[in-house]
Protein backbone atom coordinates (compact mmCIF):
# COMPACT_ATOMS: atom_id res chain seq x y z
CA UNK A 1 0.00 0.00 0.00
CA UNK A 2 1.46 3.36 -1.06
CA UNK A 3 1.55 6.31 1.32
CA UNK A 4 1.34 8.85 -1.51
CA UNK A 5 -0.69 11.89 -0.51
CA UNK A 6 -2.94 13.82 -2.88
CA UNK A 7 -1.31 16.77 -4.65
CA UNK A 8 -1.53 19.89 -2.53
CA UNK A 9 -0.90 23.45 -3.69
CA UNK A 10 0.75 24.13 -0.34
CA UNK A 11 3.21 21.21 -0.32
CA UNK A 12 3.74 20.63 -4.04
CA UNK A 13 3.67 24.17 -5.46
CA UNK A 14 4.31 26.72 -2.70
CA UNK A 15 6.08 24.69 -0.04
CA UNK A 16 6.62 22.73 2.02
CA UNK A 17 8.03 24.87 4.80
CA UNK A 18 11.25 23.11 5.77
CA UNK A 19 14.37 23.48 7.88
CA UNK A 20 16.65 26.27 6.63
CA UNK A 21 18.84 28.01 5.70
CA UNK A 22 18.22 26.24 2.38
CA UNK A 23 14.83 24.63 2.56
CA UNK A 24 15.23 23.28 -0.97
CA UNK A 25 18.03 20.96 0.20
CA UNK A 26 15.72 19.58 2.90
CA UNK A 27 12.53 19.49 0.79
CA UNK A 28 14.18 17.76 -2.16
CA UNK A 29 15.75 15.15 0.11
CA UNK A 30 12.39 14.54 1.79
CA UNK A 31 10.73 14.03 -1.58
CA UNK A 32 13.44 11.56 -2.62
CA UNK A 33 12.98 9.64 0.64
CA UNK A 34 9.20 9.53 0.17
CA UNK A 35 9.57 8.38 -3.42
CA UNK A 36 11.93 5.59 -2.38
CA UNK A 37 9.53 4.52 0.38
CA UNK A 38 6.58 4.55 -2.02
CA UNK A 39 8.49 2.52 -4.62
CA UNK A 40 9.25 -0.08 -1.94
CA UNK A 41 5.62 -0.10 -0.68
CA UNK A 42 6.92 1.08 2.70
CA UNK A 43 8.96 -2.10 3.21
CA UNK A 44 12.47 -0.68 3.66
CA UNK A 45 14.88 -2.88 5.58
CA UNK A 46 18.23 -1.13 4.99
CA UNK A 47 19.35 2.15 3.48
CA UNK A 48 22.73 3.01 1.97
CA UNK A 49 23.16 6.69 1.18
CA UNK A 50 25.91 7.74 -1.24
CA UNK A 51 26.35 11.10 -2.87
CA UNK A 52 28.75 12.85 -5.22
CA UNK A 53 31.78 14.05 -3.24
CA UNK A 54 32.15 16.93 -5.72
CA UNK A 55 28.53 18.07 -5.44
CA UNK A 56 26.86 20.37 -2.93
CA UNK A 57 25.88 17.74 -0.35
CA UNK A 58 29.28 16.97 1.23
CA UNK A 59 29.52 20.50 2.61
CA UNK A 60 25.84 21.26 3.14
CA UNK A 61 23.93 18.10 4.10
CA UNK A 62 24.24 18.59 7.85
CA UNK A 63 23.73 22.36 8.09
CA UNK A 64 21.04 22.50 5.38
CA UNK A 65 18.97 19.62 6.75
CA UNK A 66 19.32 17.24 3.78
CA UNK A 67 20.00 14.32 6.10
CA UNK A 68 16.87 15.08 8.15
CA UNK A 69 14.78 15.47 5.02
CA UNK A 70 15.92 12.18 3.53
CA UNK A 71 15.35 10.19 6.69
CA UNK A 72 12.06 11.95 7.33
CA UNK A 73 10.85 10.94 3.87
CA UNK A 74 11.88 7.34 4.47
CA UNK A 75 10.00 7.26 7.78
CA UNK A 76 6.75 8.99 6.71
Amino acid sequence: MSSTLPVSIFNDVIGPVMHGPSSSHCAAALRIGRLARDLMDGDIQDVLVEFDRNGSLPTTHDAQGSDMGLFGGLLV
